[in-house]
């Protein structure tokens, strides 16, 4: 029995060991340099932005045309800028778009480490780099999480928004699901084995149906177009999420795409799905 005992006591160990050095690994960021690595590999030419919010600093990336419309990609969480490089970098979307892919608060390299929980927060941080480009109304891609923060973003200033892509999005408060994981980020005993970006991920999780009830009677009042597309396999952000937006969209601005065999990659596993969307919204006047 001893030596079971003993066995058991050192895989409990090593399994603290690979959870330590997982969680500690997984930043969520790319350097600067590693930026300008894998956009000089795909010849293309991108701007590396370092500004501030509210006394914090931020980072977004572009590439594409300058005189092309403006989309802006908003990650999930965990995350980061590099969630949507390939679409960066892809020369369709170049040729008809100025595109802009961020680091949210909290994650890569804008004040990393710290949550900023507020979606209503999240969203005016776009804001604050729409201001940037006064001349332009933005599509806005959102991830999971960055679902309802463009969603905020229809609704906090339509005017510069021309329309929403959800893709598997997280805005049904009823249908969220807790992963146990995100206690990790609670506990004192675990939270300092977390990476920041995973700690940030933690403590928005642990926040967001709070978040979620906040601005769940404001959705109807969405002005603007809204594409939702949502993988039916997604345990993540449940099916669930489409008789949301029905229900809260008008459905003269709604259009749902559902992907039977999906889960909730969706930016990466259906990329020609997406692709195809943009360039959709991209050719409408």
């Amino acid at each position: 029995m001893k030596w079971i005992f003993r066995i058991l006591i050192g895989l409990i160990i090593l399994a603290l060991i690979v959870v330590v050095l997982f969680a500690s690994c997984m930043s969520f960021r790319q350097s600067d340099e590693k930026v300008k690595k894998y956009f000089a590999e795909k010849g293309v030419k991108i701007l590396i932005h370092h500004k501030e919010y509210n006394s914090r600093p931020i980072r977004f990336i572009e590439s594409g045309d300058s005189t092309g419309q403006l989309v802006i990609f908003i990650h999930g969480a965990p995350g980061s800028s590099d969630n949507f490089y390939s679409y960066l970098a892809d020369k369709d979307l170049i040729a008809k778009a100025r595109m802009i892919t961020v680091d949210r608060l909290g994650y890569g390299y804008s004040d990393y480490g710290h949550a900023e929980t507020s979606i209503a927060v999240q969203a005016d941080m776009i804001r604050h780099i729409l201001e940037m480009y006064p001349e332009q109304k933005a599509i806005l891609v959102g991830h999971s999480y960055g679902g309802p923060i463009v969603a905020r973003c229809a609704l906090d200033f339509p005017e510069r928004v021309k329309a929403g892509v959800l893709l598997a999005p997280v805005d049904d408060p009823d249908t969220e699901p807790m992963f146990f994981v995100a206690n990790f980020a609670k506990w004192k005993l675990t939270r300092w084995i977390l990476s920041g970006g995973n700690r940030v991920s933690g403590d928005e999780k642990l926040t967001h149906i709070a978040e979620l009830r906040k601005m769940e009677p404001d959705w109807k009042d969405i002005s603007v177009p809204m594409v939702h597309i949502q993988g039916m396999k997604d345990w993540m952000a449940p099916p669930a999420n489409v008789p949301f937006s029905q229900k809260h969209i008008r459905p003269d601005l709604l259009k749902v795409v559902e992907i039977p065999e999906t889960s909730h990659f969706i930016p990466w596993t259906d990329y020609g799905v997406v692709k195809k969307e943009l360039l959709s919204l991209l050719d409408r006047n």
